[in-house]
């Protein structure tokens, strides 16, 4: 028998429905994708049930150890602005010359490279 969980928006005392949220900043700087969620109908307001937060939670922990950052100026090739990524990051994450980066942007201050 599967229990199916409900849940009500704080705002609306709507019930809400089942959402992928494709972007989700748990934490500040730290940007998760494909995070479900549940969604109120009437104002748009998400919720999250037990099992959802304790996996939210989890992954954010995951990207927490292994996170740090340098600070790098933009610098132009061509028409183009491009980032030089350093060392210890290449090596950190076994990136190599030619492989592909998705790169997604989160806001107005905020970029996601998703390295394959």
């Amino acid at each position: 028998m599967t229990v199916r969980t409900r849940l009500v928006c704080t705002k609306c005392g709507v019930e809400a429905e089942k959402a992928l949220l494709p972007l989700y900043e748990h934490e500040k700087g730290i940007v998760l994708r494909d995070v479900e969620a549940f969604r109120c109908p009437n104002c748009g307001e998400f919720v999250f049930d037990e099992k959802q937060i304790i996996k939210v939670e989890r992954r954010t922990q995951l990207i927490k150890v292994h996170r740090f950052s340098f600070k790098r100026k933009l610098t132009v090739s061509g028409r183009s602005l491009v980032v030089n990524i350093p060392e210890d990051i290449v090596r950190h994450m076994g990136m190599r010359k030619g492989q592909a980066a998705m790169l997604v942007p989160v806001d107005d201050k905020h970029l996601l490279i998703e390295v394959d």
